[in-house]
C-alpha cells in the first residue's frame, strides 16, 4: 500500500465544544512521510502518542509550549480516509466542534480529493497479544492480518447503553465509514452537564453539535445512527489509534473506552513494538 495525502488543502471554522472559543483550521497536503502535524502559532505537533498531554474528555497534543485540544474527531476522518500525510494550521487553542460529528471532516477531504504518492505505507504488525484493564475498561489487543476493532459501552446507570458495534478497514473503509461511523456525534448525560461546566469544559457546547442523553430513552435530537453514542466511541478510538502514525494490523476489542484509555494503549503498543 501507497501513503496518500490530499490532492489540495480545505478550511473549516467553529467553536471549540471545551473553550468555546472561535477556532480556525487549514488542513494541507504534505509530501510523503510527513505524517499527521498540527502546527500552532508556527511550532509543529505530530500527532503521535508520545506527544498527548491531556485526555480529559478529549484528547490533547503538545509540544514546545503548544497545545491543541480536541483532535481525535479530525485525525479520525484523516485516517478513516486513508490520508497518510498532512499538516494542519490551527488558529486557536482547540480543534473546531462543527456538528459534534466527524462527518464535516469526511465532506471535506472527499471534496478535496485524497492522492497516492510514492512512498510505502509504515505498517504496525502485531506480534504478540496485549492485554490491560483499568477500572471498566477492558482493551485486548490481538495478532491480525487485517486491522478490526470492535466497540462495547456499558453504563453503571444505564442499562439501555449497552451496545456493541464493529468496524474493519477494508479497500471499501471510507465510504463505511462515512455512512456507519462519522455521523455519530459526541454526546453526554443530562445529569453530567453542569458538572463538565463546573470543571471548566463544555463551554462550548450545545444542542447542534452534542448528543444529550437522558436515561432510559431521551435523547435531546433524534439518533443519527442505531447505538449512536456506541459509535461515537469507536470514532474516537479511530481518531486516538491513529496516534500510533501507521497502518496497524491487529484486532482490537475495547470494552468502555475513553481518551485516557484509548491513548494508553497507543503508547503501550509502541512500547511494547519497540522492545520486541
Amino acid at each position: 500500500m501507497k501513503q496518500a495525502t490530499l490532492k489540495n488543502e480545505f478550511t473549516l471554522c467553529g467553536v471549540g465544544i471545551h473553550t468555546g472559543s472561535q477556532a480556525r483550521i487549514t488542513v494541507l497536503p504534505t509530501p510523503a512521510n510527513t505524517g499527521r502535524v498540527f502546527e500552532v502559532n508556527g511550532k509543529r505537533i505530530p500527532a503521535r502518542a508520545d506527544f498527548v498531554v491531556d485526555t480529559q474528555r478529549c484528547t490533547t497534543l503538545g509540544h514546545e509550549g503548544e497545545r491543541v485540544s480536541t483532535v481525535e474527531h479530525l485525525l479520525s476522518a484523516l485516517f478513516a480516509c486513508g490520508v497518510d500525510n498532512a499538516v494542519v494550521q490551527v488558529e486557536g487553542v482547540e480543534i473546531p466542534i462543527l456538528d459534534g460529528s466527524a462527518l464535516p471532516f469526511v465532506s471535506a477531504i472527499q471534496a478535496v480529493g485524497v492522492c497516492e504518492q510514492d512512498a510505502t505505507i509504515a505498517e504496525f504488525v502485531l506480534q504478540s497479544e496485549l492485554t490491560f484493564t483499568e477500572r471498566d475498561c477492558v482493551m485486548r489487543v490481538t495478532p491480525s492480518e487485517a486491522y478490526c476493532l470492535e466497540v462495547t459501552t456499558a453504563f453503571p446507570s444505564w442499562e439501555q447503553g449497552r451496545a456493541h458495534t464493529e468496524f474493519r478497514f477494508t479497500p471499501q473503509a471510507a465510504q463505511e465509514y462515512e455512512a456507519h461511523i462519522a455521523p455519530a456525534r459526541t454526546f453526554a448525560f443530562d445529569f453530567e452537564v453542569q458538572r463538565l461546566l463546573e470543571a471548566g469544559l463544555a463551554k462550548g457546547g450545545s444542542l447542534d453539535n452534542a448528543l444529550i442523553i437522558t436515561p432510559p430513552d431521551t435523547y435531546s435530537t433524534p439518533l443519527r445512527l442505531e447505538a449512536e453514542w456506541c459509535r461515537h466511541k469507536m470514532l474516537d478510538l479511530i481518531g486516538d489509534l491513529a496516534l500510533l502514525n501507521c497502518r496497524p494490523r491487529m484486532s482490537v476489542s475495547a470494552v468502555c473506552p475513553g481518551h485516557r484509555y484509548n491513548v494508553s494503549l497507543a503508547q503501550r503498543l509502541l512500547l511494547q513494538r519497540d522492545t520486541e
